[in-house]
């Protein structure tokens, strides 16, 4: 179980959670959700981080790059996420990927300090000498004139040599995950696809700017989903297939470097033209599928999923990301400003303990591929810099009253309004 600790930063006062397979935060503007969720992505991501950086002399033949100061790289980054810390004091931030093994940030006026736990040290100092070992060889074997044989014989050490890095890179972070980031605002990349070589992406968020990367590298490969018979499909990947369709109500392609949505097999419109639900919700659904085709384990953190969606299509959405928490140990976080999202996640939650009771047919109603565990899902309301949960620990389920919460307040107005009409 991995765990987070937050103190006042932007607007978290204070936050300390275990880190689950499904994480639900909802609660208003600007509470701390998105803080909270990009942290976690922050500590986690900082395992891709490492690997570019431990190898990147390698690959560059670079070897007199020191790399010795992790912490420079992972300071970058955290002000790449999150801005300028300059207005920051008395921050503290804590990850912890297993027992003893953990870095915390402290910032004070403004200075950012990183301190790594000592078994954490020990370890990073393991894989930097075994790189800087493997170093000197690679050198001394490239000084020497190689024949075509030869330099593919290196090559192919090399390759084996990075995957080992890897792998102690996993067993530092705990996690043999990939990260992925679906930040909200998605709709802009599609309102823009059409002008993507103008955009300079350098210049967007972090989190957005890394996601238009990954669309720009990964629209052809999208493209070809829809050439794929169903025969040949996973029942995961049709699944998720079957959904995607009944959400976007169109298939996607790239083509003559447009995005397009296609309603029948010549009748397509741009993704510049679609509605601003297909917009918010194109990339989310083809990465999903990619994922699942791909079955590999992701940490994804999905922000406002629901977006300019229609209440039931908010549930086909959750029916997805669930098809893919269920696959293989994905984790997923997400944040919301929708109780739809809830009472989705409710369903299969119910599903889920129906089934244990015994009760035949609960397939039937909800796919046994959606149900979720419930010691797999952790939900809190995020409000005024704290959180707390709104899981009924007795029946397992997101609390109703929480659920109901925005129409208890819609209802109360509409009741005073109804008590004073002469009528």
């Amino acid at each position: 179980m991995q765990r987070i600790i937050i103190k006042n930063f932007g607007p978290v006062e204070e936050v300390d959670l275990n880190i689950n397979d499904i994480m639900l935060f909802i609660g208003p503007q600007a509470s701390g959700k998105s803080t909270i969720s990009k942290a976690v992505y922050f500590f986690k991501s900082l395992k891709e981080d490492l690997i570019r950086y431990v190898l990147g002399p390698i690959r560059k033949k670079n070897f007199e790059e020191s790399i010795d100061n992790f912490d420079r790289a992972a300071d970058a980054k955290f002000v790449a996420i999150f801005g300028p810390i300059q207005h920051l004091s008395n921050t503290y931030l804590k990850y912890e990927y297993k027992e003893g093994v953990d870095i915390e940030i402290t910032i004070e006026e403004g200075n950012c300090v990183y301190h790594f736990s000592e078994a954490f040290r020990q370890l990073l100092s393991e894989i930097i000498d075994r790189v800087k070992s493997y170093s000197s060889k690679y050198q001394a074997k490239i000084s020497k004139f190689l024949s075509s044989s030869k330099r593919f014989e290196v090559g192919f050490e090399q390759a084996g040599f990075e995957g080992e890095i890897e792998k102690l890179a996993n067993e530092l972070f705990s996690d043999e995950r990939d990260i992925f980031f679906f930040p909200a605002g998605r709709s802009l990349l599609a309102i823009f696809s059409d002008q993507g070589q103008k955009i300079d992406f350098r210049k967007l968020d972090y989190t957005m700017a890394q996601f238009a990367d990954r669309i720009d590298i990964s629209k052809l490969i999208f493209s070809l989903f829809p050439t794929i018979s169903a025969q040949k499909q996973s029942k995961l990947t049709q699944a998720a297939q079957d959904i995607i369709l009944k959400i976007l109500k169109a298939t996607y392609r790239f083509e003559d470097d447009e995005d397009r949505l296609y309603f029948s097999k010549t009748g397509h419109t741009r993704l510049t033209y679609a509605s601003s639900g297909q917009q918010e919700a194109i990339w989310i659904l083809l990465f999903i599928r990619e994922i699942i085709q791909e079955d590999k384990d992701f940490f994804s953190v999905f922000e406002e999923p629901e977006a300019h969606l229609y209440p039931e299509t908010q549930k086909d959405i959750i029916d997805l990301i669930c098809l893919l928490s269920n696959l293989r140990s994905n984790q997923i976080i997400i944040t919301t400003h929708s109780p739809y999202i809830l009472s989705s996640f409710n369903n299969l939650l119910y599903a889920y303990n129906v089934d244990k009771k015994g009760v035949p047919d609960v397939n039937s109603i909800v796919s046994k591929q959606l149900w979720i565990n419930p010691d797999r899902l952790d939900a809190y309301f995020v409000d005024k810099g704290r959180v707390r949960s709104i899981i009924d620990e007795e029946y397992k389920l997101i609390k109703t009253e929480e659920i109901d919460n925005a129409s208890r307040v819609i209802n109360e107005v509409y009741r005073k309004l109804f008590d004073i009409d002469p009528e």
